[in-house]
């Protein structure tokens, strides 16, 4: 009997990460597919073609063997992946073929491309379609353990967003969104929560800057590599968009965005960062002044009680 042994399955980066190579990593292996997300407009009758591809990095020390598995692919409340059939939408896992690229062995420095074929049913339901492509890859280990086989592998899925034309609906809220304004230590931040109310997966896109107190000119800003996310039917996401450079102190003025649906939260806000030590002396020299200013106080009442 075998089982096994998941080292790594990053699934969760089908549209909130990036669609950049992503590796993953085992003791001495690794994998690396690219893209992680496609997002596609399909029509009932239509037959897709794509595909993406699967390397074995060249710092690896041995070779790769893989397979592909096709599987559903939905968020649960939480937002973490679930490969079950929510709401009808995983019907598209039953669309897919692998028309090359199955399975193979991958040696260091070498890569392959899976090719994959999406074949729309005419009666296909409109809305959102969610499947997860996963690369299932051996490091070639076996182990005997108590008389069970265990072989240590590494997944990455390539998760596909369809939509399927017809009565689509697009709807979703903002109900959420600020900026901390005392921090700590730690990183300036914008936080949101949005939900889309449609039957159809909606990209949320996050922006950031953050001024000097008396400047116009940004400090940090991330216009030019704006941060979003796909949010699918029915869920809520959480998301927080970070200033990595935040200095220890400071006092800057922060501007955060969230367009989602034709919807726009604006938040504007004065942040003050201030470690924890500072915080303790500024605590510590005013109730020092406060002690002062009582003892001179009585003081005084004495003096004239005297006179």
């Amino acid at each position: 009997m075998k089982r096994i042994k998941i080292i790594s399955l990053i699934c969760l980066i089908f549209g909130m990460i990036l669609s950049a190579p992503v590796k993953a990593e085992g003791d001495g292996a690794g994998i690396i597919m690219s893209p992680m997300r496609e997002s596609v407009v399909l029509n009932p009758g239509d037959i897709y073609k794509s595909s993406f591809s699967v390397s074995n990095p060249g710092n690896s020390d041995t070779d790769i063997s893989y397979h592909i598995e096709i599987q559903p692919f939905y968020v649960n409340e939480n937002y973490d992946p679930v490969f079950t059939d929510e709401y009808g939408s995983g019907d598209i896992a039953h669309w897919v073929t692998i028309t090359s690229g199955a399975t193979g062995v991958l040696r260091p420095n070498d890569s392959t491309y899976v090719e994959f074929e999406i074949n729309v049913p005419e009666d296909a339901p409109a809305g959102g379609q969610y499947v997860a492509i996963t690369a299932v890859a051996g490091l070639g280990t076996n182990n005997i353990e108590g008389g069970i086989g265990i072989s240590e592998g590494i997944a990455l899925a390539h998760v596909v967003l369809a939509e399927i034309t017809g009565n689509t609906i697009y709807g979703g809220e903002i109900t959420d969104s600020g900026v901390q304004s005392f921090l700590l230590g730690g990183m300036i931040a914008g936080y949101s929560t949005v939900t889309n109310t449609g039957n159809i997966h909606a990209l949320a896109k996050y922006t950031m800057k953050v001024y000097p107190l008396f400047s116009d000119q940004p400090l940090y800003s991330n216009e030019s590599n704006i941060e979003d996310h796909y949010i699918l039917p029915g869920r809520s996401f959480y998301n927080e968009t970070f200033w990595e450079d935040t200095p220890s102190m400071g006092i800057f003025n922060v501007y955060y965005r969230v367009d989602f649906q034709g919807k726009i939260a604006e938040v504007t806000r004065m942040v003050i960062v201030c470690p924890g030590w500072l915080l303790f002396i500024i605590m510590l020299a005013l109730v020092i002044l406060t002690i002062r200013i009582i003892t001179l106080v009585k003081l005084r009442k004495v003096k004239r009680a005297v006179f």
